[in-house]
């Protein structure tokens, strides 16, 4: 199982002194240096991530694709790149800051359900490794563009396996009523008649089941059926792309460990799908729990049912509690000793759902001016950050030893009006 990294993660997040350090260096010092609400990154921890992934599936030598909609830091991914890792992108915007940060147009995959013509037209002039075709008609709009283009575009055609996982509605991806990929049915009469599509390679077959999906048996559920519906054709894929989601523990739960998805998938994969390369895209993986969001409690508050410890950062810095329900562990920066108390961890953000956690015991002696460290918000926390209320965006920075790089600056009040006219 995934050990929940929470405050002790080997020499990434642990207290010393009764201060909370993030590798080499303590939170309250990056704190006094760059403020609050400040999204902090561990160096150590991505690059440890990728070296497990790659390891725990070595036998079948993956393409990791990083699906960057997770944390798209230009410098995050300048360091992912580093890693020999490609990147999954979902728009035209990620495609330019991907390549922006480095990433050869042959290790990026391009998914997503509604890739307008504009996009198309830059992603095949660029040269991008492959289309992840999530409907008929957008592989009509793609096979005439690269006509017009004179291309021929290489494809993955993305089925909707409809298997259910263990995760939040809302991040479910490979049921029959989401939007997203076709109907095994679909996709066979594609593959018929796929000498009608003239300016367009189908290489591959691609899945994705979901976010924060805990245990491998959904991967091999949907790889049985994948299996089954090829040998119902003639086609034999050159690539098969089994999405992301690979889940990652924000508390003490159990979580299937990245060695043992390896090791199973591999297996499978082995076994049925020898003469294909296997391609995946995991995000929150590499991403979640190198990341923490520092910030500092404003008031404490007490009512005749609830007691709140109101901080600066909010639904707009981190909105996962709020939109899913999603549980992050909420840490002192400096220990306190003393009795514990229940309190809600709100922010400043004028809606009852503004809040980071919910009943969590912490010590009655904290007060206004200490800071609390938000763990696990490595993934879909700046790059779902807005600026509701009113409210400039946070700074982020990366850790690495005992060096701290600003890899965004904070955002200024007149930034807020910098493109209205």
């Amino acid at each position: 199982m995934e050990k929940y990294l929470g405050i002790i993660s080997g020499n990434l997040y642990r207290y010393t002194g009764g201060k909370l350090f993030i590798e080499d260096i303590s939170a309250e010092k990056i704190c006094k240096k760059f403020g609050t609400p400040l999204y902090v990154y561990s160096v150590g921890h991505i690059k440890n991530q990728i070296s497990r992934i790659r390891n725990s599936f070595r036998r079948v030598n993956p393409l990791i694709c990083y699906s960057m909609k997770a944390n798209s830091n230009l410098r995050v991914l300048k360091l992912i790149r580093k890693q020999d890792c490609g990147v999954d992108i979902v728009s035209g915007g990620e495609l330019a800051k991907a390549l922006k940060a480095g990433f050869p147009a042959k290790k990026i995959v391009f998914a997503g359900v509604g890739k307008t013509e504009r996009e198309i037209i830059s992603a095949i002039k660029n040269g991008i490794f492959l289309f992840t075709v999530e409907s008929v008609e957008e592989l009509r709009a793609i096979d005439s563009i690269a006509r017009k283009l004179r291309r021929v575009a290489d494809i993955s055609l993305r089925i909707n396996v409809d298997v259910n996982v263990d995760t939040h509605h809302y991040t479910k991806t490979a049921r029959k009523e989401t939007k997203f990929g076709m109907p095994i049915k679909e996709v066979g009469s594609v593959l018929k008649n796929r000498q009608d599509f003239r300016h367009i390679r189908i290489k591959g077959i691609q899945f994705h089941l979901g976010s924060n999906i805990k245990n491998s048996a959904p991967y091999i559920e949907a790889l049985s059926k994948v299996r089954d519906f090829l040998r119902r054709t003639d086609f034999r894929p050159s690539i098969i792309d089994i999405g992301g989601g690979f889940g990652i523990p924000y508390r003490d739960e159990k979580v299937e460990s990245i060695e043992s998805f390896g090791e199973k998938i591999s297996g499978f994969f082995m076994k049925y799908f020898s003469e294909a390369s296997i391609i995946f895209e995991p995000g929150r993986f590499i991403v979640g729990n190198a990341g923490i969001l520092l910030t500092e409690i404003v008031y404490r508050k007490h009512t005749d049912t609830k007691n709140f410890l109101i901080v600066d950062a909010g639904m707009n810095d981190l909105i996962r509690p709020s939109l899913y329900g999603s549980y992050h562990e909420i840490i002192p920066v400096t220990k306190k000793s003393g009795r514990k108390i229940v309190y809600d961890i709100v922010g400043p953000v004028c809606e009852t759902g503004d809040f980071l956690g919910k009943e969590r015991l912490l010590s009655q002696d904290l007060s206004s001016g200490d800071l609390l460290a938000v763990m696990g918000a490595g993934a879909y926390g700046f790059s779902m950050s807005s600026n509701y209320n009113g409210r400039p965006k946070p700074a982020e920075v990366l850790v690495s030893g005992d060096r701290v790089i600003c890899c965004r600056r904070r955002e200024k009040i007149e930034d807020l009006w910098k493109y209205e006219t």
